[in-house]
């Protein structure tokens, strides 16, 4: 466990409060932050899917639903918006009995592929958003001539969303130290064990091994969001026209990637008209409407060119097993199971292995509960007591934790709909981790109880270890596994 050992050396160096040593925190975040970016890239060249890492000149399809965005580009650049599959081959997968579906096991690869992809009208479309291909895969490609893979897309979007938060979670501290509700200087907050949750413990590092289409939907998602969320803070310090376009442009492109990330820009939306007065700055709400109404827009005659409806994105006419058809249908004969997803999504341990001493869980998609990958947001607990004192000197950070609070809840209640997965706990927790950070960090320091302080700050020491050791072995197993083709 060297990962484990070298981030626990780092943490424990940074605690330590000698002049001697605090001088080179300088390096320790510099340690920290290479490791972590050469961690998302080995696991994401090694992932079970992985065909290549490097771009290819060639469009290499590979299963489940790998390299699919390129795939669709290509129809694109030919004025098609279905994926390029024989007629013959379409009309074999929409005439599969319901039997078919039974013994899983059985079912061949070419068939499996196709698994949440939209059959309609005889033609395959691809079920999730086109925000990536236009932030990524297009562009690469019209510059280069070459494909860009799935893996560098992941590998990009991890560390963009690492630094975005260390962006967010830095502005946030420097408000609050302004409006007096943290007392202490920045950098006793802003520290190596942060930035450790904020990059190994979000989730993000488990979904790495299924890299495709659907893990790179939900990270770009991410990724819009984040974006709008900074430069929302941002309009603290001024509300400009330039900000406001930005932050409609990626809720938009958000929206273009995960249809349910309407829910922020609905509430984004509400938090600047209760906070920025309409006539005052009609101007900056045009900046904001035009990229909304424009990409809504372009998504709107998207889907009706495909599904005949401006509303549907194809989720009704999904090429799945029969299971998941029932429960996307008829949910309340499903809810014992909704239940269960929740809960899953929440408190899923992991299983344990005994393939190697090195790789003490096994799944064949690693999934943990968004407590188990981050117990830190138990401090959330904390969330009451930071409102009744922060809300009357900074009503706009606790309108923003609200929103991040509120958007998390909806997403975990909506990804539970169809089920468990790794990249559904790091689609909610993305959003709680810094509000959990901030509300610890408050209570502690206006708690008088210096006992209590003590415990408190080596129970969240402890989760926090606790978090990084579960984690990491979870992005061993994948690694191992998928090395030793088992999964």
């Amino acid at each position: 466990m060297i990962l484990f050992s070298f981030f626990t050396l780092v943490i424990l160096l940074s605690t330590v409060k000698y002049k001697k040593i605090s001088k080179y925190n300088n390096i320790l975040y510099f340690c920290i932050f290479v490791f972590i970016f050469v961690t998302y890239c080995v696991f994401s060249a090694h992932s079970c899917s992985s065909i290549h890492f490097l771009p290819k000149r060639e469009l290499n399809i590979y299963f489940f639903t790998g390299n699919f965005y390129n795939w669709l580009m290509t129809s694109f650049f030919n004025f098609k918006l279905n994926l390029d599959v024989s007629a013959d081959f379409v009309n074999y997968l929409s005439n599969l009995s319901p039997e078919y579906f039974l013994n899983q096991s059985s079912i061949p690869m070419e068939v499996k592929m196709f698994y949440d992809t939209s059959i309609y009208n005889d033609k395959i479309y691809l079920y999730f958003g086109i925000t990536p291909i236009i932030l990524f895969y297009a562009p690469f490609y019209l510059i280069t001539h070459f494909f860009l893979s799935d893996q560098i897309v992941f590998a990009v979007l991890s560390i963009l969303i690492f630094v975005l938060q260390l962006l967010i979670f830095k502005k946030i501290l420097l408000c609050l130290i302004q409006s007096d509700i943290l007392k202490k200087d920045i950098t006793e907050y802003f520290t190596v064990t942060s930035l450790i949750i904020l990059s190994l413990c979000n989730a993000i590092p488990l979904t790495y091994i299924d890299i495709s289409v659907h893990s790179i939907a939900v990270l770009t998602s991410i990724f819009c969001q984040l974006v709008a969320i900074y430069f929302c803070l941002l309009l603290q310090d001024g509300c400009t026209k330039i900000k406001m376009f930005i932050i409609g442009l990626f809720l938009s492109l958000a929206v273009g990637s995960r249809p349910s990330s309407v829910i922020l820009l609905i509430l984004f939306f509400i938090l600047m008209v209760s906070m920025f007065n309409i006539k005052k700055y009609y101007k900056q709400y045009m900046c904001f409407f035009i990229p909304v109404i424009i990409y809504g827009t372009i998504l709107a005659v998207y889907n009706y060119l495909r599904f005949n409806s401006v509303f549907d994105f194809g989720f009704l006419y999904q090429f799945s097993p029969t299971h998941e058809k029932t429960l996307v249908r008829d949910l309340g004969h499903s809810f014992p199971d909704y239940i269960k997803y929740v809960c899953l999504n929440i408190f899923s341990l992991p299983r344990f292995s005994s393939i190697t001493p090195l790789c003490l869980f096994n799944r064949y998609e690693p999934m943990i509960g968004g407590m188990i990958a981050c117990p830190i947001i138990f401090f959330l607990l904390f969330i009451k007591s930071f409102y009744s004192k922060a809300f009357g000197k900074n009503k706009y950070i606790c309108f923003l934790f609200s929103i991040m609070l509120i958007t998390s809840l909806m997403y975990l209640l909506t990804d539970s709909y169809i089920g468990s997965n790794a990249r559904y706990v790091a689609e909610y927790l993305f959003l709680i981790l810094i509000p959990s950070i901030v509300s610890f960090y408050f209570f502690v320091e206006n708690t008088n109880n210096i006992k209590l302080q003590k415990i408190l700050n080596f129970l969240f020491l402890t989760l926090v270890f606790f978090s990084l050791y579960v984690n990491i072995n979870l992005m061993n197993c994948i690694f191992l596994l998928s090395k030793e083709g088992i999964i």
